[in-house]
Protein backbone atom coordinates (compact mmCIF):
# COMPACT_ATOMS: atom_id res chain seq x y z
CA UNK A 1 0.00 0.00 0.00
CA UNK A 2 1.09 3.53 -0.81
CA UNK A 3 1.91 5.97 1.94
CA UNK A 4 0.12 9.21 1.73
CA UNK A 5 0.95 12.39 3.12
CA UNK A 6 -1.02 15.67 3.71
CA UNK A 7 -0.38 18.51 1.12
CA UNK A 8 1.34 20.99 4.06
CA UNK A 9 3.85 18.22 4.38
CA UNK A 10 4.30 17.73 0.88
CA UNK A 11 5.86 21.34 0.78
CA UNK A 12 8.07 21.01 2.78
CA UNK A 13 9.72 17.57 1.55
CA UNK A 14 13.59 18.02 0.27
CA UNK A 15 14.70 16.45 -3.23
CA UNK A 16 11.01 16.11 -4.01
CA UNK A 17 9.06 16.39 -7.49
CA UNK A 18 5.20 17.07 -7.44
CA UNK A 19 3.91 14.67 -10.38
CA UNK A 20 0.36 15.60 -11.28
CA UNK A 21 -1.17 12.92 -13.27
CA UNK A 22 -4.54 15.03 -14.55
CA UNK A 23 -4.85 15.68 -17.93
CA UNK A 24 -2.70 18.73 -19.34
CA UNK A 25 -6.15 20.91 -19.89
CA UNK A 26 -6.09 20.58 -15.98
CA UNK A 27 -2.90 21.45 -15.16
CA UNK A 28 -3.15 24.38 -16.91
CA UNK A 29 -5.44 25.25 -15.32
CA UNK A 30 -3.80 26.01 -12.34
CA UNK A 31 -1.30 22.71 -10.61
CA UNK A 32 0.76 22.82 -7.27
CA UNK A 33 4.21 24.96 -7.94
CA UNK A 34 7.01 23.47 -9.89
CA UNK A 35 5.14 20.46 -10.66
CA UNK A 36 5.81 18.50 -13.65
CA UNK A 37 2.52 17.25 -16.03
CA UNK A 38 2.62 13.25 -16.47
CA UNK A 39 -0.77 12.78 -17.34
CA UNK A 40 -2.42 9.22 -17.28
CA UNK A 41 -5.01 10.69 -20.30
CA UNK A 42 -4.82 13.15 -22.66
CA UNK A 43 -7.04 15.89 -22.87
CA UNK A 44 -9.44 13.73 -25.67
CA UNK A 45 -8.91 10.80 -23.79
CA UNK A 46 -10.31 12.47 -20.83
CA UNK A 47 -13.37 13.77 -22.59
CA UNK A 48 -14.13 10.00 -23.55
CA UNK A 49 -13.64 8.51 -20.73
CA UNK A 50 -16.04 11.39 -18.90
CA UNK A 51 -18.97 10.92 -21.54
CA UNK A 52 -18.96 6.94 -20.98
CA UNK A 53 -18.78 7.94 -17.12
CA UNK A 54 -22.08 9.68 -17.85
CA UNK A 55 -24.12 8.43 -20.29
CA UNK A 56 -22.80 4.82 -20.18
CA UNK A 57 -21.77 3.63 -16.75
CA UNK A 58 -19.25 3.96 -14.04
CA UNK A 59 -17.72 0.95 -15.37
CA UNK A 60 -17.61 1.10 -18.88
CA UNK A 61 -15.84 4.45 -18.21
CA UNK A 62 -13.68 2.81 -15.94
CA UNK A 63 -12.63 -0.02 -18.71
CA UNK A 64 -12.26 2.55 -21.40
CA UNK A 65 -9.51 4.52 -18.93
CA UNK A 66 -7.53 1.53 -17.83
CA UNK A 67 -7.25 0.60 -21.87
CA UNK A 68 -5.82 4.42 -22.03
CA UNK A 69 -3.44 3.59 -19.16
CA UNK A 70 -2.17 0.53 -20.29
CA UNK A 71 -1.52 2.32 -23.70
CA UNK A 72 0.15 5.30 -22.20
CA UNK A 73 2.18 3.57 -19.60
CA UNK A 74 5.87 3.21 -21.55
CA UNK A 75 5.28 6.95 -21.92
CA UNK A 76 4.67 7.80 -18.35
CA UNK A 77 7.65 5.57 -17.28
CA UNK A 78 9.80 7.21 -19.60
CA UNK A 79 8.60 10.65 -18.66
CA UNK A 80 9.47 9.83 -14.56
CA UNK A 81 12.27 7.89 -15.40
CA UNK A 82 14.46 11.34 -14.98
CA UNK A 83 13.37 11.83 -11.47
CA UNK A 84 14.14 8.53 -10.14
CA UNK A 85 16.67 10.05 -7.69
CA UNK A 86 13.60 12.16 -6.06
CA UNK A 87 10.99 11.58 -3.93
CA UNK A 88 7.81 11.64 -6.20
CA UNK A 89 4.81 13.34 -4.86
CA UNK A 90 1.59 12.34 -7.34
CA UNK A 91 -1.56 14.11 -6.66
CA UNK A 92 -4.58 14.03 -9.26
CA UNK A 93 -7.73 15.86 -8.97
CA UNK A 94 -8.55 14.51 -5.52
CA UNK A 95 -6.54 12.35 -4.48
CA UNK A 96 -8.64 9.58 -6.43
CA UNK A 97 -7.56 6.48 -9.13
CA UNK A 98 -5.53 8.16 -11.46
CA UNK A 99 -2.68 9.55 -8.77
CA UNK A 100 -2.93 5.83 -6.95
CA UNK A 101 -2.82 4.49 -10.23
CA UNK A 102 0.79 5.82 -10.97
CA UNK A 103 2.10 5.85 -7.27
CA UNK A 104 1.46 2.14 -6.96
CA UNK A 105 3.49 1.47 -9.92
CA UNK A 106 6.10 3.66 -9.04
CA UNK A 107 6.24 1.76 -5.29
CA UNK A 108 6.23 -1.36 -6.99
CA UNK A 109 9.50 -0.17 -8.93
CA UNK A 110 11.48 0.60 -6.36
CA UNK A 111 10.71 4.46 -6.39
CA UNK A 112 9.97 6.48 -2.89
CA UNK A 113 7.14 7.54 -3.68
CA UNK A 114 3.88 9.56 -1.79
CA UNK A 115 0.46 10.20 -2.45
CA UNK A 116 -0.83 13.54 -2.03
CA UNK A 117 -4.07 13.10 0.26
CA UNK A 118 -6.89 15.00 -1.30
CA UNK A 119 -5.06 15.71 -4.79
CA UNK A 120 -5.18 19.19 -6.38
CA UNK A 121 -7.90 20.01 -4.48
CA UNK A 122 -6.69 19.75 -0.93
CA UNK A 123 -3.88 22.23 -2.51
CA UNK A 124 -6.22 24.83 -3.81
CA UNK A 125 -8.04 24.99 0.19
CA UNK A 126 -4.64 25.39 1.19
CA UNK A 127 -4.20 28.38 -0.78
CA UNK A 128 -7.99 29.89 -0.19
CA UNK A 129 -6.78 29.55 3.56
CA UNK A 130 -3.62 30.93 3.31
CA UNK A 131 -4.84 34.04 1.74
CA UNK A 132 -8.01 34.17 3.78
CA UNK A 133 -5.60 34.50 7.10
CA UNK A 134 -2.60 36.57 5.37
CA UNK A 135 -1.19 39.15 7.12
CA UNK A 136 0.72 41.29 4.66
CA UNK A 137 3.77 43.06 6.40
CA UNK A 138 5.32 44.93 3.80
CA UNK A 139 4.03 48.36 2.74
CA UNK A 140 2.81 48.26 -0.35
CA UNK A 141 4.15 51.34 -3.36
CA UNK A 142 1.62 51.34 -5.65
CA UNK A 143 2.49 53.51 -9.43
CA UNK A 144 -0.98 55.08 -10.93
CA UNK A 145 -1.04 56.59 -14.02
CA UNK A 146 -3.11 57.14 -17.18
CA UNK A 147 -2.06 54.26 -20.06
CA UNK A 148 0.59 54.25 -21.55
CA UNK A 149 2.83 55.49 -19.06
CA UNK A 150 4.75 52.84 -18.62
CA UNK A 151 3.87 52.09 -14.57
CA UNK A 152 4.10 48.02 -15.63
CA UNK A 153 7.56 48.48 -17.45
CA UNK A 154 8.91 50.55 -14.80
CA UNK A 155 8.00 48.12 -11.15
CA UNK A 156 9.38 45.11 -13.82
CA UNK A 157 13.16 46.51 -12.54
CA UNK A 158 12.70 45.79 -9.00
CA UNK A 159 12.77 42.52 -7.54
CA UNK A 160 10.81 43.47 -4.42
CA UNK A 161 7.20 44.00 -6.74
CA UNK A 162 4.48 42.10 -8.07
CA UNK A 163 3.25 42.45 -11.38
CA UNK A 164 -0.23 41.62 -10.99
CA UNK A 165 -1.17 42.01 -14.13
CA UNK A 166 0.82 39.27 -15.39
CA UNK A 167 -0.25 36.92 -12.57
CA UNK A 168 -3.73 37.33 -13.97
CA UNK A 169 -2.78 36.84 -17.68
CA UNK A 170 -4.49 40.65 -18.32
CA UNK A 171 -4.04 44.62 -18.22
CA UNK A 172 -7.51 44.79 -16.72
CA UNK A 173 -8.87 47.69 -19.60
CA UNK A 174 -11.54 46.57 -21.94
CA UNK A 175 -8.75 46.30 -24.25
CA UNK A 176 -6.25 44.28 -21.50
CA UNK A 177 -6.37 40.81 -22.98
CA UNK A 178 -4.59 41.48 -26.39
CA UNK A 179 -2.00 38.68 -26.38
CA UNK A 180 -2.01 37.37 -23.52
CA UNK A 181 -3.95 34.26 -22.08
CA UNK A 182 -6.30 35.23 -19.05
CA UNK A 183 -5.23 32.65 -15.68
CA UNK A 184 -8.22 31.51 -13.73
CA UNK A 185 -8.94 32.91 -10.49
CA UNK A 186 -7.45 29.69 -8.95
CA UNK A 187 -3.70 30.37 -10.75
CA UNK A 188 -4.20 33.45 -10.06
CA UNK A 189 -4.44 33.43 -6.27
CA UNK A 190 -1.61 30.67 -6.65
CA UNK A 191 0.56 32.83 -8.02
CA UNK A 192 0.24 35.86 -6.05
CA UNK A 193 0.49 33.59 -2.32
CA UNK A 194 3.74 32.50 -4.18
CA UNK A 195 5.21 35.54 -4.87
CA UNK A 196 4.55 37.15 -1.31
CA UNK A 197 5.92 34.39 0.04
CA UNK A 198 8.77 35.22 -1.84
CA UNK A 199 8.55 38.63 -0.80
CA UNK A 200 7.45 38.39 3.30
CA UNK A 201 10.94 39.80 4.17
CA UNK A 202 10.74 42.97 2.31
CA UNK A 203 9.48 46.22 3.71
CA UNK A 204 8.20 47.77 0.63
CA UNK A 205 6.63 45.74 -2.67
CA UNK A 206 5.63 48.10 -5.38
CA UNK A 207 2.42 47.30 -7.16
CA UNK A 208 0.59 48.79 -10.34
CA UNK A 209 -2.63 50.42 -9.22
CA UNK A 210 -5.75 48.11 -10.24
CA UNK A 211 -9.48 48.40 -10.02
CA UNK A 212 -10.68 45.25 -7.71
CA UNK A 213 -11.17 43.36 -11.04
CA UNK A 214 -8.39 42.17 -13.42
CA UNK A 215 -10.01 40.67 -16.66
CA UNK A 216 -12.28 37.50 -15.18
CA UNK A 217 -9.75 37.60 -11.79
CA UNK A 218 -10.35 39.60 -7.98
CA UNK A 219 -8.01 40.67 -6.13
CA UNK A 220 -7.88 39.38 -2.43
CA UNK A 221 -9.46 41.79 -0.03
CA UNK A 222 -6.70 42.23 2.10
CA UNK A 223 -4.50 42.95 -0.33
CA UNK A 224 -6.78 45.32 -2.42
CA UNK A 225 -7.29 47.27 0.97
CA UNK A 226 -3.38 47.51 1.60
CA UNK A 227 -3.10 48.74 -1.89
CA UNK A 228 -5.60 51.62 -1.05
CA UNK A 229 -3.53 52.02 2.02
CA UNK A 230 -0.12 52.21 -0.06
CA UNK A 231 2.21 54.63 -0.50
CA UNK A 232 1.00 56.43 -3.61
CA UNK A 233 3.22 57.43 -6.85
CA UNK A 234 1.87 59.44 -10.09
CA UNK A 235 3.20 57.90 -12.88
CA UNK A 236 3.47 60.39 -15.91
CA UNK A 237 5.07 61.01 -19.83
CA UNK A 238 4.25 63.09 -22.48
CA UNK A 239 1.39 61.90 -24.83
CA UNK A 240 3.65 60.88 -27.61
CA UNK A 241 5.78 58.77 -25.54
CA UNK A 242 2.49 57.12 -24.09
CA UNK A 243 1.02 56.49 -27.91
CA UNK A 244 4.65 54.95 -29.11
CA UNK A 245 4.50 52.59 -25.89
CA UNK A 246 0.68 51.69 -26.21
CA UNK A 247 1.65 50.60 -29.91
CA UNK A 248 4.44 48.57 -28.92
CA UNK A 249 1.84 46.78 -26.30
CA UNK A 250 -1.40 46.40 -28.46
CA UNK A 251 -0.96 46.87 -31.64
CA UNK A 252 2.70 45.77 -33.06
CA UNK A 253 1.62 43.16 -35.04
CA UNK A 254 -0.98 42.30 -37.19
CA UNK A 255 -3.18 39.92 -35.15
CA UNK A 256 -3.26 42.00 -32.08
CA UNK A 257 -3.98 45.43 -34.47
CA UNK A 258 -7.25 43.28 -35.73
CA UNK A 259 -8.64 42.15 -32.03
CA UNK A 260 -7.53 45.85 -31.19
CA UNK A 261 -10.12 46.59 -33.79
CA UNK A 262 -13.14 44.34 -33.02
CA UNK A 263 -13.02 45.17 -29.50
CA UNK A 264 -13.42 48.79 -30.84
CA UNK A 265 -16.60 47.85 -32.82
CA UNK A 266 -17.77 47.00 -29.39
CA UNK A 267 -17.12 49.88 -26.86
CA UNK A 268 -20.56 51.34 -26.11
CA UNK A 269 -19.74 53.10 -22.83
CA UNK A 270 -18.45 56.94 -22.50
CA UNK A 271 -17.79 57.22 -26.37
CA UNK A 272 -19.82 58.12 -29.12
CA UNK A 273 -20.64 56.84 -32.74
CA UNK A 274 -18.68 59.48 -34.25
CA UNK A 275 -15.55 59.00 -32.17
CA UNK A 276 -16.01 55.26 -32.30
CA UNK A 277 -15.94 55.65 -35.77
CA UNK A 278 -12.98 57.56 -36.38
CA UNK A 279 -10.97 55.00 -34.69
CA UNK A 280 -11.72 52.08 -36.74
CA UNK A 281 -11.62 54.14 -39.87
CA UNK A 282 -7.76 54.91 -38.97
CA UNK A 283 -6.97 51.34 -37.78
CA UNK A 284 -8.15 50.35 -41.32
CA UNK A 285 -5.67 52.62 -42.39
CA UNK A 286 -3.26 51.33 -40.61
CA UNK A 287 -3.37 54.30 -38.66
CA UNK A 288 -2.40 53.12 -35.54
CA UNK A 289 -1.11 56.66 -34.00
CA UNK A 290 -4.40 58.51 -35.26
CA UNK A 291 -6.58 55.64 -33.45
CA UNK A 292 -4.53 55.51 -30.41
CA UNK A 293 -4.60 59.47 -30.35
CA UNK A 294 -8.26 60.10 -30.44
CA UNK A 295 -9.00 56.92 -28.12
CA UNK A 296 -6.81 58.40 -25.25
CA UNK A 297 -8.31 61.83 -25.80
CA UNK A 298 -11.88 60.41 -26.20
CA UNK A 299 -11.75 58.04 -24.03
CA UNK A 300 -9.17 56.39 -22.03
CA UNK A 301 -7.87 59.92 -20.89
CA UNK A 302 -10.97 61.38 -19.62
CA UNK A 303 -12.22 57.73 -17.82
CA UNK A 304 -8.77 57.94 -15.94
CA UNK A 305 -8.60 61.43 -15.01
CA UNK A 306 -11.39 62.03 -13.09
CA UNK A 307 -10.46 58.87 -10.60
CA UNK A 308 -6.83 59.81 -10.54
CA UNK A 309 -7.47 63.24 -9.64
CA UNK A 310 -8.76 62.39 -6.37
CA UNK A 311 -5.97 60.39 -5.07
CA UNK A 312 -3.12 61.79 -2.89
CA UNK A 313 0.27 61.46 -3.94
CA UNK A 314 3.47 61.05 -1.96
CA UNK A 315 5.69 61.66 -4.97
CA UNK A 316 5.37 61.79 -8.78
CA UNK A 317 7.58 60.52 -11.43
CA UNK A 318 7.20 62.72 -14.61
CA UNK A 319 10.22 61.55 -17.69
CA UNK A 320 9.83 59.76 -21.06
CA UNK A 321 13.18 57.77 -20.08
CA UNK A 322 12.54 54.27 -17.83
CA UNK A 323 16.11 55.01 -16.82
CA UNK A 324 15.50 58.54 -15.29
CA UNK A 325 11.69 56.81 -13.77
CA UNK A 326 13.76 53.73 -12.08
CA UNK A 327 16.40 56.14 -10.65
CA UNK A 328 13.61 58.40 -9.64
CA UNK A 329 11.68 55.52 -7.63
CA UNK A 330 14.51 54.33 -6.21
CA UNK A 331 15.34 58.07 -4.68
CA UNK A 332 12.38 58.43 -3.44
CA UNK A 333 12.07 54.64 -1.70
CA UNK A 334 15.57 55.49 -0.12
CA UNK A 335 14.16 58.47 1.04
CA UNK A 336 10.92 57.44 2.17
CA UNK A 337 12.74 54.57 4.30
CA UNK A 338 15.07 57.71 6.27
CA UNK A 339 12.19 59.43 6.83
CA UNK A 340 10.24 56.26 8.49
CA UNK A 341 13.55 55.59 10.40
CA UNK A 342 13.96 58.89 11.79
CA UNK A 343 9.96 59.31 13.13
CA UNK A 344 10.34 56.32 15.28
CA UNK A 345 13.38 57.22 16.57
Amino acid sequence: MVATILVEDALTVNNAVFIDTRSPKEFAEDHIPHAVNIPILSNEERAVVGTLYKQVSQDKGLEVGMEFYRKNTPSILAAVEQHKTKTLLIYCWRGGLRSKTIAELFASLGYAVFQVQGGYKSYREYVRKRLSNYTLHSRLIVLYGLTGTGKTELLQHFSHSIDLEALAGHRGSVYGGIGLQQHSQKKFENLLLQRLEALHMQKYIIVEGESKRIGDVFIPEFFFSAMEQGIKILVQRSFDKRIAYSTATYCNTEEKTKEFLAITHNLRKNISNATKQTIITALEKKDVHTALSVLFKEYYDPLYSHYLDTLSYAFRINTDEIEEGIRQLKNFIHQYSQQFLHSVQ
